[in-house]
């Protein structure tokens, strides 16, 4: 990229607002740097694979006028996350955060891959954890910011052969509800976004065969998205997209933690086998 886009997504302009974007290369990343770009953000955009961030970067340039900077990472690995780190340390500016880097692992918890099932934790938890603290001390100096986590409607009940996944995302959840409330009496802003089923390669890569389900259950990426922008706008700390995703939230609540998992336990047996 450019010296003037390169110093213009690292703040230098302190006229445009930058986003750094993990898990940007697909699926509800992606989107996020579609719609902030689509909002004259600044990106920096964060996955592994670089030749998927470069035809995303060109293409948010082109189509916006926006400079978007490509930072090729696997943060479950402990040098590239503290790559990301420093990066996000040494930014004059950034004004929000977007965590959705992370992946699910599906099957009997006992037969699963240990190393995988600690990937997982690495991903989903240790890295967002990582880049919020990066992120903070700064937003706090200025007083202004904010730190989208992607969580998940799967963190809101044990989640029987989905164990690790549904651990990580209830994690999530309850680690940015504990920041907003650190953050009262601040302008910024924290939010655990919570989706239910969207379209995205999620499923394909869990391993999750998803085929019997009505078209009901699911939302686009696209409307996922929108829905957590709007919220943040309006300080919302939780938030669940979609009126269905909110009834079945609402139904968690309600049910016995025992009838709750016995019902899930059910449910998923019969995709593992």
């Amino acid at each position: 990229m450019s010296g003037a886009e390169d110093s213009r997504a690292n703040g230098a302009d302190p006229t445009r607002t930058v986003a750094l974007v993990t898990g940007a290369s697909a699926g509800i990343g992606e989107e996020f740097a579609e719609q902030l770009a689509k909002k004259g953000h600044d990106l920096i955009v964060v996955a592994r694979s670089a030749d998927r961030l470069e035809t995303l970067a060109a293409r948010l340039r082109t189509a916006n006028r926006i400079a978007v900077d490509v930072l090729p990472a696997d943060l479950t690995k402990p040098e590239d996350l503290r790559s990301v780190e420093r990066r996000i340390e040494g930014l004059p500016r950034l004004d929000l955060l977007v965590n959705n880097a992370g992946f699910g692992t599906m099957g009997r918890f006992a037969t699963l891959d240990a190393d995988q099932e600690e990937a997982e934790i690495r991903l989903n938890v240790v890295a967002l954890v990582r880049l919020t603290r990066a992120a903070l001390p700064a937003m706090l100096r200025h007083d202004r910011g904010a730190v989208i986590n992607v969580s998940s409607l799967a963190g809101f009940q044990a989640g029987p052969f989905n164990a690790t996944y549904a651990a990580t995302k209830a994690y999530v959840t309850s680690f940015t509800e504990s920041l907003g409330e650190e953050l009262r009496g601040t302008r910024l802003r924290v939010q655990a976004l919570c989706p239910g089923f969207t379209r995205t390669e999620f499923q394909d890569r869990a391993g999750i065969d998803v085929s019997d389900l009505p078209d009901l259950a699911w939302m686009s990426a696209a409307s996922v998205v929108e829905s957590s922008l709007a919220a943040l706008d309006r300080g919302e700390l939780v938030h669940v997209p979609g009126v269905t995703n909110r009834l079945v939230a609402g139904l968690v609540r309600v049910t016995p933690r025992t009838v709750l998992r016995r019902i899930v336990g059910s449910t998923m047996r019969t995709r593992v086998g």
